[in-house]
């Protein structure tokens, strides 16, 4: 160990004379330089006389040296300064304690979530963005939009012309009906303050989704995807241009009228779909994507030739079917360049009934719904060791029999179990209806018995969704961001279907995924959290990380612009009225903005915790999805109420009829 070096007398006090050493007096923190803020031989007569005789003086003498001291070892003790010290302190304390507790923006049980986790940098910058009611910095920042972006953002109450005005109307449910009961909250009459807010927002949104658009049109228009950073192009959905048909119906809802026209006009000349007859397409992306987009438009716009081409594309999907019960997970344009399946995906099979029903209502042609509600008859006869919940690869014959097998909401199983509520809604609950009904609900009951898993001290208002085995019921405690979608299928469930601990682990589940954004040093969801289970509980507990949450090292960071966070606090919002999930959805949309946004478009991230980490990557699902559900969550409920439409698994709005 080096000696330790001589002090100085620079370092010294001397407690007899009180006089200090020269590098002690030229620091500003010590005790003395506090009488600087009040000179006794000021220049300014007047500047004196004011900290003589005005409101500074008594504190001035209280500050001043207090000549009964006493002298303990290296130090001079001032007990007038002390108890002053002290009761300052006491007094800060006393108010932060008080304000800590008047927040009224958040839910109690929210605030002691958060308080947990927060740190203060981001606790900060959530206040600025959550609770002021003065100007937000974000929406100041970014209330103007570049020369090249369409259309500005302006956002018109009355549409002009009888086109605009027909689709103006189809958005806010005209032609739509159901015998079901309403289940969005009954909003009041909006304060001025909040429509400006709400406003503001919305089009601040609608500016995100014309930059994007912009960069499509320029770099990839006619293609699959835009490269958001480079520019350029992908083709890796089919070549037949994925973006451009799955946000049709974003650019109606937005009410991008001229730039729809022209997307319709590609739709008619330039949508190709036997130009490589023989390719080996991808079923579900095909339906979900292209099929919804396409049927979803037409609903918002009665444009038959978008009806047409869903028409001809249900067709092409059938060759998937073969001989099987089950669609393959690829299929061809070309009849005789399909094969059959030998294993079939559960989200892949059970993905297809909403789309298939809607294009056999439109058509009249019974074969799509009979097709696709034939695979639910068949899951619904399965025999699996956790009732309910089925394994990721399923088999085309009745009563088929699960065991050990590994259970998950999240991918290649996710939609199945949204489908199964959409599908008993889009059917307005009669015919085969009750049977989806009850296979929602068993499902669900299932989730909760065995997939819950909650924090170490047993917080009932935070929870995730774990991967489960059937054998041993021990919870993987990591959960998929495409999980996340369960919190608003699970409050639809709740509403439709009066089961309350439903709508309770809805919430639960939905303030996790937004934990799990407002934790990552972007302020974006990874595409996986994991946690370390507590010791001896099968996986029912898992341990929090009280900087970060989740457990950055296991899960994987990557984010690509997914939705499902913001689809579930959409539905939320708009069941419970809740403010809340606005304030989240737009702190989401901000860290978009900063972190993700690019020259070009929006691009995703290698990793939500290192900052300029852009990866050169957008799928269509960000404008068919995420921006859409932002701009609806701020938009007036009667925008696709959720009591007209019902959306596919790519947020396509069907209608309800």
């Amino acid at each position: 160990m080096p000696p330790s070096t001589p002090r100085t007398d620079a370092f010294v006090v001397n407690v007899d004379s009180e006089a200090y050493g020269d590098n002690f007096r030229n620091n500003s923190s010590s005790p003395d330089s506090l009488s600087s803020l009040f000179p006794e031989d000021s220049k300014d007569g007047d500047s004196k006389a004011g900290i003589s005789t005005g409101p500074l003086a008594g504190f001035k003498r209280l500050l001043d040296r207090n000549p009964s001291k006493v002298i303990n070892g290296r130090f001079t003790v001032n007990f007038r300064q002390f108890l002053i010290l002290l009761v300052i302190i006491f007094t800060f304390t006393v108010l932060w304690v008080m304000s800590s507790g008047s927040t009224t923006s958040e839910s109690t049980a929210s605030q002691d979530i958060r308080g947990v986790f927060n740190k203060v940098k981001e606790q900060e910058r959530m206040n600025t963005i959550y609770y002021s009611n003065d100007k937000h910095p974000e929406l100041e920042a970014n209330d103007t939009v570049d020369n090249d972006d369409f259309s500005a953002v302006a956002i018109e109450d009355t549409p002009v012309g009888d086109v605009a005005k027909e689709r103006y109307e189809r958005v806010r449910g005209k032609g739509t009906k159901t015998s079901l009961k309403k289940i969005q909250f009954d909003f009041p009459k909006e304060s001025a303050q909040n429509r400006e807010l709400r406003e503001k927002r919305r089009k601040l949104v609608r500016a995100g989704m014309a930059h994007a658009w912009q960069g499509y049109k320029k770099h990839a228009w006619g293609h699959d995807e835009v490269f958001p950073v480079l520019g350029g192009h992908n083709d890796n959905f089919n070549g037949w241009g994925a973006t451009m048909i799955d946000s049709l119906d974003t650019l109606v809802i937005m009410g991008f009228n001229d730039e729809f026209d022209e997307a319709l006009e590609w739709v008619k000349t330039k949508f190709d779909m036997t130009k490589n007859p023989t390719a080996q397409l991808q079923f579900f992306e095909t339906v979900i994507r292209y099929l919804g987009g396409l049927l979803s438009a037409y609903d918002l716009t009665g444009e038959k030739i978008l009806l047409d081409k869903a028409e001809e594309l249900g067709g092409y999907c059938l060759n998937a079917f073969g001989n099987s019960a089950f669609p393959n997970g690829r299929f061809a344009v070309e009849k005789s360049s399909n094969f059959g399946g030998t294993s079939y995906i559960l989200a892949e099979v059970g993905t297809i009934q909403l789309e298939f029903t809607r294009l056999s209502t439109l058509t009249g042609n019974p074969v799509y719904k009979d097709k696709a509600l034939e695979i639910f008859d068949i899951l619904g006869t399965a025999d699996a060791q956790l009732p309910g919940l089925l394994p990721y690869h399923v088999q085309p014959n009745k009563e088929a029999r699960y065991n050990s097998y590994q259970a998950s909401i999240a991918g290649m199983a996710d939609s199945y179990y949204e489908y199964l509520l959409k599908e008993w809604i889009l059917l307005n609950g009669e015919g085969k209806a009750p049977k989806y009904k009850a296979m929602f609900e068993e499902a669900v009951d299932s989730v909760s018995k065995y997939m819950v898993t909650r924090p170490e001290n047993g917080n009932e208002n935070l929870a995730i969704l774990g991967l489960v085995h059937s054998s041993s019921r021990i919870i993987s405690t990591e959960m998929e961001h495409l999980g996340c979608f369960m919190g608003g299928s699970l409050a639809m469930g709740a509403k439709y279907f009066d089961r309350p601990d439903d709508m309770k682990l809805a919430k639960a589940l939905t303030e996790a995924c937004v934990l799990s954004y407002h934790m990552s040093e972007t302020g974006l969801g990874p595409e996986n959290i994991r946690f370390d289970a507590v010791s001896g509980s099968n996986g029912k507990k898992f341990v929090t990380h009280p900087a970060t949450f989740y457990n950055r090292a296991t899960s994987r960071g990557i984010y690509i612009l997914r939705p499902e966070t913001v689809e579930s606090l959409w539905i939320l919002y708009r069941l419970t009225g809740d403010k809340l999930y606005q304030d989240q959805a737009w702190q989401i949309f901000t860290a978009l903005e900063k972190n993700c946004r690019t020259d070009i478009a929006y691009a995703s991230l290698k990793d939500v915790n290192e900052l300029n980490s852009h990866d050169n990557r957008m799928e269509s699902f960000f404008l068919a999805e995420t921006l859409k559900y932002l701009y609806l969550i701020f938009s007036p409920p009667d925008v696709i109420s959720l009591d007209n439409f019902v959306l596919n698994t790519e947020a396509h709005p069907l209608r309800r009829m």
